[in-house]
């Protein structure tokens, strides 16, 4: 009989040996599939990271694309406003040249203003000195008429003629 009490422990232990190798079987299975599912879970967290760090890269690029058309355009406004400057310089020293020639032609108007009235002056006492001569001419000559016409009148008119002066 010991064989089968043997047999019957072998028996015994086999299912027993049995479970706990389906047991630990199980419990290595599971802990398996929870590595498993901890390992899925990392692969999606992994997975979303992935994707927010290439739409970070994306959004990246694109604020990359958009500086450098920024820099584009500041550069182009620069030339620009590098044009529009030595534009404004030609006009301003053009302007400064206008505006010498316009004090210069207000100091020529106000001179020639002076040898207006010099000669304006000058015409008007011709003008007294002409009328002066000419009534002393007038005087004279009716005191020429006059005195030729005495001479011409016989006696007694004379003293009449010589009271009408």
């Amino acid at each position: 009989m010991p064989e089968i009490n043997s047999s019957s422990a072998s028996s015994t232990s086999q299912p027993a040996a049995s479970n706990a190798d389906a047991g630990s079987l199980t419990l290595k299975l599971l802990e398996l599939q929870e590595a498993m599912v901890q390992s899925q879970e990392k692969n999606l967290m992994l997975s979303a990271q992935l994707r927010e760090l290439e739409r970070s890269s994306r959004d990246g690029e694109d604020l990359k694309s958009e500086l450098i058309n920024q820099g584009l355009l500041l550069t182009d406004k620069s030339r620009e406003n590098k044009q529009l400057h030595q534009e404004l310089g030609r006009i301003t020293s053009l302007l400064e040249q206008k505006l010498q020639e316009v004090e210069e032609l207000r100091a020529s108007v106000v001179e020639l203003g002076h040898q207006l009235k010099t000669r304006e002056s000058e015409r008007d006492l011709l003008a007294v000195m002409l009328n002066e001569a000419e009534n002393a001419g007038r005087r004279q000559s009716t005191e020429d008429t006059y005195q030729q016409v005495a001479k011409d009148t016989p006696g007694w008119l004379k003293a009449f003629k010589g009271k009408s002066n």
